[in-house]
Parts: C-alpha cells; sequence; structure tokens
C-alpha cells in the first residue's frame, strides 16, 4: 500500500474548478480537529465530501491546546456527568487506536487543607472517575509519596494527594492523522483555502464561494449541506443567536520549559497563590509544560493568540511552588504559546469557570455549524453532526462503528530497529507510513534531533506528502521543532532549506521570504513577551 498523501493543491483546485460546483455532498469549513472527525464520518457514510481550511490545518485551537485526552476531573466535580462519560469513553478509545500518539499520564492532585475538595470527597470523585471510564487507576498518595516524586514540593498545607490517570497527546499530529484516514477514504482536502461567503436560493444555504488565499481565485461551489466547524469563528457563518448561544472566546496560554532543569515525570495540579485556579505542570515532548491560564480573548481572532506579560508572570509565579530553590524566570522560557477555545453561553455570566465544555449543534436551512467541546470529544461531536446533517443529504444506512484509525501492520522494530521505542511513537504519528517515512530516509537523517524527539526524515516526509504551504506550517504544525527548541529551531534551518527548495519548489529569494516569515511569527506569537 503506497503512503498517504494530501492532495496537490492546484489539482484539487482545478478538480473543483472542472466539477462545475454541483460534486458534493458535503462541504466542511475548518480543518481543526472538530472539521477533521466531521470529514471522516462523512466519508466513512459514503457523502462525497470537501473539507477547506482558511488558513492550515490544525492552525487554530488544534495545535494550540493544552495537549490534553481527558474525561475533566473538574467537569466531574461541577456535577457534569454526561460530558465526563463520554470523554472517558473517547480517551480509553483514543489509547486504544493511537498507542503512543495518545498516552496515558499518571496525574497527581495534591489536596490542599482548607480547600475544596476534602480528602474523603476526593476520594469519591476519582472513584466515579475511574469508574466512569472502566478502569481503576486512582489510589491516595501521602505527602511522604508526593515528595518522592516531586523533591522539591513543600507539603506543610498539604495532606497528601490523589493519583489517578489521563492521556496527553500531540495535538496537531492527532488532528493530521485523523485527516490522513479520511483522505484514506476518498475524502478531499485543502488548506489556504477561505470561504468568504455562503451562497443561498431563498433561505436556503446552497454552497459557499471559496478564495485560494494564495492566489486570491475564487469560485462558487455547491453542496447538499455546508458544515461550519470552524469553533470560535463559527458565529461568522452560522447565526449561534437563533438557538439561543453565544460564542465566547477564551484564551489558555502555556510555558515550555527545559526538562533537564526543571524536571517532572508526571503531571501535577498546583493551587495558585493568587486567585487560587489550580495550574498544571506536565512533561510533553521531553519539555515541561506549564499552564494554563483560562480568560476571555477579546482580541482579532484572525490573529494567532499569544501570552500577555501578566499571564507569563502568572504562569511562572504557579512554577515557582514546584521549583522553590530555583524558581524559573523568563530567560528560562523555551517558547511559549495560546490558544484559544470557543466556549458556548447561555446567559450574561463571564465567568470562564461556570460556562459549559459540551458542544453544541445548530441547524439552518442546509447549514449546520458545530462549536464548543474538547478535544478529546471530537468523535462524538462529529457523530452528532453528521446525524444532523442527514436531513440534507441522500438516504443512506448508517455503517457500523469502525476503529477512527487503520491498524498498523508494522512494528517499532520494523521501523527503527535500534529504538523500536522511537519506531512505536513515529507509527502512532504516521500510521503504517512510519516504515516508508523511515526506510526512505538516510541514517544521518533518521537521528534524533538534539532536544527532542523528531528527526529530519520527518521533515522531509511532511515536505513531500503533507501540504506544507509555508515554513510555519511544517516547523509548528507538521512537526513541532518551533516550539521545543529555543529560536523555534533558527538553528535547523539551513539543514531544511535545500530539502524545502526540492520539495516545496522554492527559490532562493522565496525561502529567504518563508523564512522571514516563520521567524517573525515566531517572534509575535511564540516567543514570550
Amino acid at each position: 500500500m503506497g503512503p498517504v498523501t494530501f492532495p496537490d493543491r492546484e489539482q484539487v483546485w482545478r478538480q473543483i474548478s472542472a466539477g462545475g460546483g454541483d460534486d458534493w455532498d458535503v462541504i466542511i469549513i475548518g480543518g481543526g480537529i472538530t472539521g477533521a472527525g466531521i470529514l471522516r464520518e462523512a466519508v466513512r457514510n459514503g457523502f462525497r465530501t470537501l473539507l477547506i481550511e482558511q488558513r492550515d490545518f490544525a492552525w487554530g485551537s488544534s495545535s494550540r491546546s493544552s495537549k490534553m485526552v481527558h474525561g475533566g476531573i473538574r467537569y466531574l466535580a461541577a456535577g457534569n456527568i454526561s460530558l465526563t462519560r463520554h470523554a472517558l469513553q473517547e480517551r480509553e478509545n483514543l489509547i486504544s487506536q493511537a498507542p503512543r500518539l495518545v498516552e496515558r499520564l499518571g496525574y497527581y492532585f495534591p489536596l490542599y487543607r482548607g480547600r475544596f475538595p476534602p480528602r474523603i470527597a476526593a476520594g469519591l470523585l476519582f472513584w466515579l472517575y475511574d469508574r466512569l471510564a472502566g478502569i481503576r487507576d486512582h489510589r491516595r498518595i501521602s505527602n511522604a509519596q508526593l515528595q518522592d516524586t516531586f523533591r522539591e514540593l513543600d507539603t506543610k498545607n498539604l495532606n497528601g494527594a490523589y493519583f489517578y490517570t489521563d492521556a496527553v497527546t500531540d495535538d496537531a499530529r492527532l488532528t493530521l492523522r485523523v485527516l490522513q484516514e479520511s483522505i484514506r477514504l476518498g475524502g478531499v482536502v485543502r488548506n489556504y483555502t477561505r470561504a468568504n461567503r455562503l451562497l443561498k436560493n431563498a433561505e436556503r444555504v446552497t454552497g459557499v464561494r471559496v478564495e485560494d488565499r494564495e492566489t486570491g481565485a475564487e469560485l462558487d461551489l455547491r453542496a447538499g449541506v455546508v458544515i461550519n466547524a470552524t469553533g470560535a469563528w463559527a458565529d461568522r457563518l452560522g447565526n449561534a443567536s437563533t438557538a439561543g448561544m453565544k460564542i465566547r472566546p477564551q484564551r489558555g496560554s502555556h510555558l515550555i520549559l527545559s526538562a533537564e532543569r526543571f524536571p517532572v515525570s508526571h503531571a501535577i495540579f498546583i493551587v495558585h497563590p493568587d486567585d487560587g485556579r489550580r495550574v498544571f505542570i506536565y512533561p510533553w515532548e521531553g519539555r515541561t509544560v506549564v499552564g494554563t491560564t483560562d480568560i476571555f480573548h477579546d482580541r482579532n481572532l484572525d490573529n494567532a493568540a499569544s501570552m500577555t506579560p501578566d499571564e507569563l508572570t502568572y504562569l511562572l509565579h504557579a512554577a515557582a511552588q514546584l521549583f522553590p530553590g530555583r524558581p524559573p524566570h523568563r530567560e528560562n522560557v523555551i517558547s511559549s504559546w495560546s490558544g484559544v477555545r470557543p466556549i458556548i453561553t447561555s446567559g450574561k455570566s463571564r465567568d470562564p469557570s461556570k460556562a459549559s465544555r459540551e458542544h453544541q449543534v445548530w441547524v439552518e436551512p442546509g447549514l449546520v455549524s458545530c462549536s464548543g467541546g474538547k478535544l478529546t470529544t471530537f468523535h462524538y461531536m462529529a457523530l452528532d453532526v453528521i446525524d444532523k446533517a442527514r436531513a440534507f443529504l441522500p438516504d443512506v444506512t448508517p455503517p457500523g462503528e469502525t476503529p477512527i484509525f487503520a491498524a498498523t501492520t508494522h512494528s517499532g522494530t520494523d521501523v527503527l530497529p535500534a529504538e523500536p521505542r522511537r519506531g512505536e511513537r513515529l507509527l502512532g504519528r504516521y500510521g503504517d507510513d512510519a516504515f516508508l517515512l523511515t526506510q526512505q530516509a538516510t541514517e544521518q537523517e533518521r537521528a534524533r534531533i538534539t532536544g527532542t524527539n523528531t528527526c529530519l526524515a520527518q521533515v522531509r516526509w511532511s515536505l513531500q506528502h503533507e501540504s506544507v504551504v509555508h515554513l510555519d506550517d511544517l516547523m509548528l504544525r507538521r512537526t513541532r521543532l518551533g516550539l521545543l527548541l529555543t529560536r523555534g529551531g533558527e538553528q535547523l534551518l539551513d539543514e531544511i532549506e535545500p530539502m524545502a527548495r526540492e520539495l516545496c519548489g522554492w527559490s532562493g529569494q522565496q525561502w529567504l521570504e518563508e523564512k522571514e516569515r516563520y521567524l517573525e511569527i515566531i517572534g509575535t506569537y511564540y516567543t514570550v513577551a
């Protein structure tokens, strides 16, 4: 079987131009995890489906989440059993179906004296959390055991902790894997393609006018149904107010620190001394992450979100509790990222802790919109959207449930005989294509890039097969090198240049322009202020 290659953008444009605009059952707007999940369900049902994304795939929230695949212990504490149950079921499915991409991780929840929840209530909470997931991972931890894991943590105001498990992932690669599975089933995708406006016949949506953002060319495309999966941007196409809802953009910011200087082997929740919110510190991709803030995002959504100086101070203050003898400072921060998640509200409260994390779907004639929800529940959301879109689609019998990801036939030893664990990691990110990725690479390209678990073979593969249009697509989403290395991995760019110029067809001048563009993005949105 050949590799799963994202369709050539120019070929797709010619295809949709020649089709006269009448080729699609479904057009999905939005190339994040929500749109990717809906695409997979649409093509699995046999619908001819096109997905367009105005920036790059996973450009928005789906590359800038907290990377957690979780049930949400605080949602359960708030009494939202239904949301937690669905999320935990999806978490377990993803751990099973996407091993080494979605990985179980131990979490420590310290019990602060005089703060909610008390020990007995916390025990019941974690018992129910595991019960809903169908596992038993939680256990009570003493202060001494807690300090064995987090040696610098001051435990004098603690009444022990609870250990339990959730999971973490590379959110952008998860999105790309779902897109790849959809392409394998016949889905068509195109990035840097904007929906300029909806087409209507009377009050019914019949299609969309799209623009190639690289050339400015426009086309009118027709579809049985248009699905608006644009997250925080959903109100621009679908009218949420008609369903009694308001989309509130909420920003969460994170810091990346060196794991050598600030090591953690598990996740831990720290109560922030300023406001009592719980902030988590956890390992990810060989680094240590501190997050997250929870702030109303009142900036232009068309610009990438970025951390403010106040958020930087807030997160560093939280991290200082875990490393009091050597607290991290601004100069210790490798990079930062900020994501905007769509929170659905129905009232006037501006308290983010009281807003629902459940997704909402609303239907207008010919248009189905979805917003809210979580990374973890993308599949559950997709099933809901397709169910509501059926009223506008050909009558087909829904297929039985199948795994989201095709089972791999190779092992980690096949992929990297000398490093089978890293081979398994590549299988998690690329499926069976990981075998071709390493077989076609030189020994030098298969070597781990210092400070990361990534290799130049992955860079080459992405340039060749994954619709890289700009350098930031490669460095921030196909790989995470821009987050994991200082100055966005600027020191690697001389090695990447010949591959990029060969496989993207960039001239020397185009490379210089891409490099300048990328470093400006890093300096503006991923470097602390």
